[in-house]
């Protein structure tokens, strides 16, 4: 018992294992959590022992979260958070046993994560019942499930079938939905993927709403004036933190974390400090052989989808900050590279970061004199139209025929957004098949 207790006790100690589900709000929260050293966030729920809900969870994504719960090792406890202090609203209704917190969540997860070591709370249940998702025992001549021997969907999933391989082969094609909440997708992005291997052979985006619309400089940059240096601080922060969403898919964290701490405390006088890690992530190859050449998108496909980065990165002059008299009267020009692939869009925002923090010092007073439309950190931004939302009927073009992992790298290069995506199945449910 005194080794029981002792190991116990030293987990009791350790960073707290957290895997967060990160709803409407909540995504900028989340990643300066990340900077906590109390704190391990784990890219799988079998590593955490603390489920975190993190923001306003829609209906449609329920199952996917309680899915997420249950997928936690014993022991596990849930921490419902929301960062803009309304409360758990209807987060709480598919979490009857977690813990509600407001304000700093970070001592309320340190004390679960106490609790659930040394036996002081005991170990949350199943959300979901214990059933098959789809009837299948027994129904095949062998109880196998299907007709013949490889036919039925055990446990919901279809068994794997015959698909013809780009090196001429007949392998096996699976079919396996990723997401709305893995690691390091965008929150709320579901893909129904084919796969020979770690080959993708199709890919359906669907339709998974967040709900509401955060509040943002660009945003109300839409109805009214917002001076320029807050909008272009804004943007090299946004840029920085997708930056370290990158590395940190790609496995580098130390550099990661430090392009995250950059961002939290940047300033429009901060240039030569980004300039130095604009130098340390070119080092690490990410922006050269580890991405060049994959997932490229051309001119054509990208040509007036308000694609920001992206395309300007394909070699597009497009920018909303073209027609504002303001950005004008700074001699705003905007930074244009050819390529148009993932290493093309490392460089852009690494550069376009740089370009916005010297925008921000010239401004001044200025303030943008633009309605209706303005230039996002991911595209052009109207009432009725979000950038990522178009860059959503891209995926399919740029993900079939390549493997996971390059596949992986080139969602994570289109920092895509799913908040105020708005649409609809009809609108954002996409398939083409590659032979």
């Amino acid at each position: 018992m005194g080794l029981k207790r002792a190991l116990a006790n030293a987990a009791a100690r350790a960073p707290a294992p957290v895997f967060p589900v990160v709803g409407c709000g909540a995504r900028d929260a989340v990643r300066a959590l990340r900077l906590r050293p109390e704190l391990d966030f784990v890219s799988t729920p079998r590593a955490a022992g603390i489920f975190l809900v993190a923001g306003q969870i829609s209906e449609a994504l329920d199952r996917a979260a309680a899915a997420a719960h249950d997928s936690l090792g014993h022991p596990r406890a849930t921490l419902v958070w929301r960062p803009d202090g309304a409360g758990a609203g209807r987060a709480l209704e598919g979490f009857p046993e977690g813990v509600v917190v407001d304000g700093d969540p970070v001592e309320a997860i340190l004390r679960l994560h106490n609790e659930l070591m040394t036996g002081g709370r005991p170990s949350e249940g199943p959300i979901l019942p214990d059933i098959d998702p789809a009837p299948w025992r027994g129904i095949g001549p062998y109880g196998q499930g299907g007709a013949g021997m490889t036919g039925g969907v055990p446990f919901g999933r279809p068994l794997a079938g015959r698909g013809y391989d780009r090196d001429g082969l007949s392998l096996d094609e699976f079919s396996i939905r990723v997401g709305p909440f893995l690691p390091p997708l965008p929150p709320g992005l579901m893909l129904d993927l084919k796969l020979s291997g770690d080959v993708v052979r199709s890919v359906q985006v669907v339709f998974s709403p967040m709900p509401g619309v955060p509040d943002n400089p660009f945003r109300r940059a839409l109805t009214g004036p917002v001076p320029i240096a807050e909008l272009e601080t804004a943007r090299a922060r946004s840029h920085l933190c997708w930056l370290s969403d990158a590395l940190s898919a790609l496995g580098m964290q130390a550099i990661a974390e430090r392009t995250l701490r950059l961002s939290a405390n940047l300033g429009p006088g901060d240039a030569e400090a980004l300039r130095r890690l604009y130098r340390a992530v070119r080092r690490t190859g990410a922006t050269s052989w580890a991405t060049a050449g994959m997932g490229a998108l051309d001119r054509i496909r990208l040509s007036g989808a308000g694609a920001g980065p992206v395309a300007r990165a394909a070699g597009l002059a497009e920018d909303a900050r073209l027609d504002d008299p303001a950005y004008v009267a700074l001699g705003f020009e905007p930074v244009v590279r050819d390529g148009g692939d993932v290493a093309a869009r490392w460089h852009q925002r690494l550069s376009e970061a740089e370009q916005s923090l010297e925008l921000a010092l010239a401004a001044g007073d200025l303030t943008c004199s633009q309605t209706g439309r303005v230039e996002s950190p991911r595209g052009e931004l109207s009432a009725g139209s979000h950038p990522s939302a178009r860059l959503l009927r891209q995926l399919p073009a740029i993900l079939e025929g390549r493997e996971w992992g390059d596949a992986v790298a080139t969602i994570v290069s289109l920092d895509l957004d799913m908040e105020g995506t708005g649409g609809g199945p009809g609108e954002l449910a996409l398939k083409r098949t590659v032979v």
